[in-house]
């Protein structure tokens, strides 16, 4: 039993955020599921500047689903999808 509730704790939402030399976003939410990835990421994007590339690397798998339609939702370039060493890496335009 966890002191002072009997819910287990959850996970806290967060996304590991950092630009590259050449101005590209990377924005790691590995190891989050549905919902929490999604909004990792809608709150690192909010602070980027409009035009900004970012990479997102996420390791749950309808990832790809997911995140196109809150692209068209929030108007965000959806560049495309890899999979590679057990994660997707999406690519978007602010």
């Amino acid at each position: 039993m966890w002191p002072f509730s009997s819910k287990k704790p959850t996970a806290t939402v967060r996304a590991h955020t950092h630009i590259t030399g050449d101005g590209e976003a990377v924005i790691d939410v590995r190891g989050q599921t549905c919902p929490g990835y999604l909004l990792a990421i809608n709150k690192a994007v909010d602070m980027l500047d409009e035009g900004t590339e970012a990479r997102l690397l996420i390791s749950y798998p309808p990832c790809g689903d997911d995140v196109r339609a809150w692209c068209r939702e929030r108007h965000i370039d959806y560049l495309g999808l890899s999979q590679a060493e057990g994660m997707w890496q999406i690519r978007i335009r602010k």
